[in-house]
């Protein structure tokens, strides 16, 4: 509904970074096909090694994003993909380096650095995110029934493996992680990108979720280093977090 006469370019994530939905990249790829003259970009930032690669990527795309420190890689570096016969305006003019895209000297200490973490991390891909989804789906199986607790990233095949939004209400976001990093367990307000501005709570408020809902919600992310163990220890600790905040806020009083 978005798309006029003036559309030059629909860009979209292929995973959204606080809750963890996987955006219809395909239905949205069979539309453009109407639309010759769109670039289609996807920010797969989120989507790398999580073994959903075909559900955020196809032969209609014609941009893709990756950043290097979503996986273990430098920070500073990254990739964007472009589909063979696409025309970019240079960011840099100068001495033509990048095929005349981007002059300057290139990193490549970070360059070699991110070739090898994706080389690391495309390794047995599917058994890594398979192990995310167990830890995902042991930690959703301790909140689900709990009174309170709003989630926002359910286990489905419509979501990410690896992200886990959630809420305790009557808690601000905030509280809630500092008290989890007092036993370092280390999370986040669902954006770390805008955890400093006052929409921090961007796609939760989009959705329409309550302001008091949204801002309490954190955001959980695994990788493949993660362990069902370590989900065990966040139960365990959360428990007793859940049980003290529940008495102040009278949670599942009648």
């Amino acid at each position: 509904n978005a798309i006029d006469s003036d559309t030059t370019l629909v860009s979209i994530m292929g995973v959204n970074n606080e809750i963890g939905t996987i955006q219809p990249i395909d239905e949205i790829s069979d539309l453009l096909e109407n639309y010759p003259t769109i670039q289609f970009h996807v920010d797969n930032v989120q989507a790398l090694g999580k073994n959903i690669w075909d559900k955020v990527f196809t032969p209609r795309v014609d941009l893709s994003s990756l950043s290097a420190h979503k996986f273990h890689a430098p920070r500073g570096i990254g990739i964007l993909y472009k589909k063979e016969g696409k025309i970019l305006t240079p960011l840099h003019d100068g001495g033509g380096q990048e095929k005349g895209l981007r002059s300057g000297t290139e990193n490549l200490p970070a360059i070699a650095g991110m070739a090898k973490a994706i080389r690391l991390l495309l390794e047995n891909e599917p058994e890594k995110a398979q192990r995310e989804a167990e830890i995902k789906a042991k930690i959703v199986d301790y909140l689900k029934d709990k009174p309170g607790i709003d989630i926002f990233s359910p286990v489905s095949d419509g979501f990410a493996p690896h992200i886990l939004c959630f809420a305790l209400e009557g808690i601000r976001g905030e509280t809630l992680v500092h008290t989890l990093e007092d036993q370092d367990i280390y999370t986040s307000t669902t954006s770390a990108c805008a955890s400093k501005t006052a929409d921090e709570a961007s796609t939760l408020v989009s959705m329409r979720i309550d302001d008091k809902i949204a801002t309490s919600a954190i955001r959980l992310s695994f990788d493949e280093t993660n362990t069902l163990q370590e989900a065990d220890e966040f139960i365990k600790v959360f428990d007793k977090i859940y049980n003290h905040f529940a008495k102040i806020n009278h949670l599942g009083e009648n």
